[in-house]
């Protein structure tokens, strides 16, 4: 482990601290779960903090890894330095922002007082900001991918990258639009650590799936060393895992027993 994390750090420095403070904030949050009974529809108000410093933790060492499979001379481009200061700049943004609101008892999604519902706008701008910048990291790795590294190991990186931007837009922007990402659905019942839907549509499943893309592909080159076609035929089946759970949540259909 201790390996994995100083390789995070030799690839990319600054996306592989983030990842660590996010995890700092992640530890934070659950001992103040603890220490802390004040809910917000039923839920721990530090639940909301916990799974995005989670989910943004794994985002930023993403990344750093994926940096490494940059052609030296790409990873210090202005593409790079864009794709690097843009996904620090919304990943801190929307962790400040949810933690505080946490902290204050307040919704940072779908908020009804004119400042919370304001920056619930600005947040979902930098949301589409990093998935974004991911899908254009994922493009860089294509056109400029370390040609020492195997084709089919650079294809699996630079295609789980653009799957997870593309669908990370597409499901974030579904939800954002609908006020909710519930479809004919309620938290009743749900379990934790995610609260998806058991009676109705829920579209975070779907984003949950697109935007983990990234990891999925290139788990599988990593583990079954696939040729480029498998490459390929492994992001297709992802990409449609993801749609028929995005097309399932639309049409109101349950995916939690």
């Amino acid at each position: 482990m201790i390996a994995i994390l100083r390789e995070l750090d030799r690839r990319q420095p600054t996306l592989a601290r983030l990842g660590f403070a996010m995890a700092a904030v992640l530890a934070f949050c659950l001992a103040a779960m603890l220490l802390d009974g004040r809910t917000i529809h039923g839920v721990s108000v530090w639940t909301k903090p916990a799974k995005f410093a989670a989910s943004l933790a794994v985002w930023c060492w993403t990344l750093a890894w994926a940096w490494g499979v940059l052609a030296p001379v790409a990873r210090d481009g202005w593409i790079a330095r864009v794709v690097l200061w843009g996904t620090v700049a919304a990943a801190l943004f929307e962790q400040g922002w949810i933690t505080l609101r946490a902290a204050l008892g307040l919704p940072s999604h779908f908020a009804t007082d004119a400042l919370g519902a304001f920056m619930f706008g600005v947040m979902g701008a930098a949301a589409l900001g990093l998935v974004l910048l991911a899908a254009v990291l994922g493009l860089l790795v294509l056109a400029r991918g370390d040609a020492a590294q195997p084709r089919p190991w650079r294809l699996a990186v630079g295609l789980g990258l653009v799957t997870a931007g593309v669908m990370g837009g597409v499901t974030g922007f579904a939800i954002g639009g609908q006020g909710s990402p519930l479809v004919a659905g309620s938290v009743t019942g749900a379990w934790p650590p995610f609260y998806w839907s058991r009676d109705g549509g829920d579209l975070r499943i779907a984003h949950f799936l697109g935007t983990h893309a990234m990891q999925a592909v290139p788990a599988f080159a990593l583990l079954a060393s696939p040729g480029v076609a498998g490459v390929v035929l492994a992001a297709l089946a992802w990409l449609a895992l993801s749609l028929g759970a995005f097309a399932a949540a639309l049409a109101g259909i349950p995916l939690m027993p």
